[in-house]
């Protein structure tokens, strides 16, 4: 099928305008970007051939702006605030979506995704329900959280019953719905495991070992670094992945990448929340490096009708980086304040390590003492062969990009170092 032509909306995926650019160019493809005048000249207006002002999350302006523009499919993106409306826009013009409204809410969901687990056989945390359950009843440590956030915001581990109602009051005004989970806490570090739908085919992506620390005084717990692959991925393999595929099977999910963050004990996976698109820190590049299969090619075509081949759409593989080595994700984070300018970045995407360099704020932008991803910087996504290779280069880096504040101080500074 011909996309030459064709007119694409794209509602998300500002940090992946390289890649969404490269696809357009060489597909023949009309790119439209909408987002209000108050926000300024945005990652994806400054790559569009057309720009509009309407709202991404304003479903009824988006079907119009459909309509009169004539327009042949909607990019969701990743967002998870902009992802339901942008379903919801296509759906109601009449598009494609790899993922209709109720799947969506069941994946996004915390609690909806894990009923779906506890049907499958797969492990997950208890979970207590405090309109039937005292506060003094429930077994500490446990986990609180809005039911269905992303990024760490209003998470809480709470040791006493003492903690709980305060930490419930912190995580309520990021619940879209007004749902808080409180579950049993599990002291483990996370994988994350990746699959690709296409034609309702379930192809394996890889694990990740993710590490993650508090970031800053009250600040929520963050990914401070990946590994890929897993230590324990054949354990996985022989586990659990029959049973998530069945789960795909049982829930009618045909198309689109999907990640699952789940505690590992040593090789014991219980599976904690599910994002039924690419991760924010752009997982579609380790994916493709190590299966070959592109994501965000898969949902660019899937987007404009076409039914997508993910074994034969790589041609966003990055093609100069040797194949075979180990893959990490790094993210840097930044100080509260503002910046003036960035430094070094040129330098840091030609090292040789470097994979993919995706920087998620630019000169101008204001950080805010959030304690949660919103005050990444950027991800380096970077190949090694051992530990002490990864260390150097994650210092070189930090060496070479600067990050500099409107007093000429260092905003930039990394959470994860190797001891």
């Amino acid at each position: 099928m011909s996309l030459n032509g064709k007119r694409l909306l794209l509602l998300g995926g500002s940090n992946s305008t390289e890649d969404i650019l490269r696809f357009a160019r060489e597909n023949g493809v009309t790119l439209i970007a909408t987002a209000p005048a108050r926000f300024g000249l945005t990652a994806l207006k400054q790559i569009a051939d057309e720009r509009y002002e309407a709202d991404a999350v304003d479903e009824h302006a988006l079907v119009r702006l459909i309509r009169e523009q004539h327009i042949d499919g909607v990019f969701p993106g990743n967002n998870e605030d902009v992802m339901p409306h942008a379903i919801a826009a296509a759906e109601a013009a009449g598009l494609p979506i790899y993922c209709d409204g109720p799947m969506w809410d069941r994946c996004a969901n915390k609690a909806k995704f894990k009923a779906m687990c506890r049907a499958a056989d797969i492990p997950v945390a208890g979970t207590y329900d405090l309109s039937v359950t005292d506060s003094a009843d429930i077994p500490y440590p446990v986990a609180v959280k809005p039911v269905d956030s992303c990024g760490s915001q209003g998470f809480s581990i709470c040791r006493k019953a003492e903690d709980l109602m305060p930490a419930v009051e912190r995580a309520l005004p990021f619940s879209r719905t007004g749902t808080v989970l409180v579950e049993n806490f599990i002291p483990y570090d996370a994988a994350i495991i990746h699959y690709t739908l296409a034609g309702g085919e379930a192809y394996f992506g890889g694990i990740s070992d993710k590490r993650s620390m508090l970031l800053g005084e009250g600040g929520g717990s963050v990914m401070a670094l990946q590994q890929f692959p897993s230590v324990d991925t054949a354990a996985y393999l022989d586990t659990l992945d029959e049973k998530v595929r069945a789960m795909f099977r049982q829930n009618g999910m045909h198309d689109g990448p999907v990640w699952i963050e789940a505690f590992n004990d040593h090789g014991r996976f219980i599976f904690n929340e599910m994002g039924y698109r690419f991760g924010g820190s752009m997982t579609y590049y380790p994916v493709r490096y190590f299966t070959g299969l592109d994501q965000l090619e898969c949902m660019l075509r899937y987007s404009l009708g076409e039914t997508p081949d993910a074994k034969a759409h790589t041609s966003l593989i990055r093609r100069d980086r040797p194949a075979g080595r180990r893959y990490a994700i790094l993210p840097l984070h930044a100080r509260p304040g503002t910046i003036r300018a960035v430094h070094g970045e040129d330098a840091v995407r030609a090292m040789e390590d470097v994979y993919a360099y995706v920087p998620t704020h630019r000169a101008g932008d204001t950080i805010r003492q959030t304690g949660t991803v919103s005050q990444v910087f950027c991800y380096l996504h970077l190949l090694y062969d051992d530990e002490s290779d990864l260390a150097r280069t994650m210092d070189r880096i930090v060496r070479t990009l600067c990050v500099e504040g409107e007093a000429g101080e260092e905003l930039l500074f990394q959470l994860y170092h190797f001891s």
